[in-house]
């Protein structure tokens, strides 16, 4: 969309912040146009808040997030579920039901099956893949239209042996929510990053927009290099599902971490990668993995 006109004070200053979070890395970069020093530590605490806020509910590494309890939860356990986790599982909800079952909520006992949860790893010692009896059998479990989600109360229903998994719509989100925090705080020109998915305000000094380079994925394989793709980042986002970074391989079988719900296997097809672009990282996130399973 069009970009409205700034005029770029001579006071501004780009900024950077850093960390880890959620197996990842993240940054947020913002211009201070203020005379005054930047406080950096309030953007950090603020960056810092809403990760910690998001890990607790949604963490499938932490035994006492809202998630972990949820999937260990026995059968009819109704769960009241905090504002965030509501939005993403309504989300979630959705996507499935619009990409056929190729976005499921409900794919953590297969992402566990295949070693790319918590326990066990496809890196530990004697790892193997699953079989058919064990994959079918976790299929069982991913139906989706079965958890009673009430969205009024926010209440959910664990219908026993549901294993919620949020890895490939949380990151997108955790993006949003801090880009937000951040404009609440008074910034207007602020890029947000969490492990490769991008949100972006306002512009850099000198009035220029948050340029984004799309990694291309490696050429091996492949006949020619990919063409660099570069994204203006101005009230948008971007994020990016592929096969190219997490994968093992197995007898001569290379294993995606992205999951196929509806036939519980990793991807198996030649697509290196999807990007997609979207007001909100969210959406952007949970489309990329939708659209490349698909």
């Amino acid at each position: 969309h069009k970009l409205e006109p700034v005029d770029p004070s001579l006071l501004a200053k780009l900024h950077l912040v850093q960390g880890h979070t959620m197996g990842t890395h993240w940054q947020v970069r913002w211009v201070h146009e203020s005379h005054l020093p930047a406080d950096v530590a309030r953007i950090q605490a603020v960056v810092e808040g809403v990760l910690d806020r998001i890990i607790d509910q949604m963490s499938t590494w932490k035994e006492d997030s809202v998630l972990s309890q949820f999937n260990r939860a026995p059968a009819g356990t109704v769960q009241e579920l905090p504002f965030d986790f509501c939005t993403v599982l309504q989300a979630s909800v959705t996507l499935a039901s619009l990409s056929g079952g190729a976005f499921n909520p409900l794919a953590g006992g297969l992402v566990n099956l295949w070693g790319f949860g918590p326990a066990p790893r496809y890196t530990d010692p004697g790892f193997l893949p699953p079989g058919a009896d064990e994959i079918s059998q976790a299929l069982r479990f991913t139906d989706w239209s079965a958890l009673c989600l009430k969205s009024a109360a926010c209440k959910v229903t664990q219908a026993g042996g549901f294993a919620l998994d949020f890895s490939a719509i949380a990151k997108g989100y955790v993006v949003d929510c801090v880009a937000e925090a951040l404009l609440a705080s008074g910034l207007q020109h602020v890029m947000v990053e969490v492990g490769g998915e991008f949100r972006g305000h306002g512009f850099r000094p000198g009035g220029l927009p948050w340029w984004v380079d799309l990694e291309p994925p490696p050429a091996s394989g492949h006949k020619q290099d990919f063409p660099l793709n570069r994204l203006a980042l101005h009230g948008v986002a971007v994020a990016t599902s592929g096969d190219y970074r997490r994968h093992y391989h197995h007898q001569d079988q290379i294993y995606s971490h992205t999951i196929d719900p509806r036939n519980g296997r990793p991807i198996e097809h030649r697509l290196a990668s999807v990007s997609v672009i979207h007001a909100s990282c969210m959406w952007a996130d949970g489309w990329a993995t939708a659209l490349n399973v698909l």
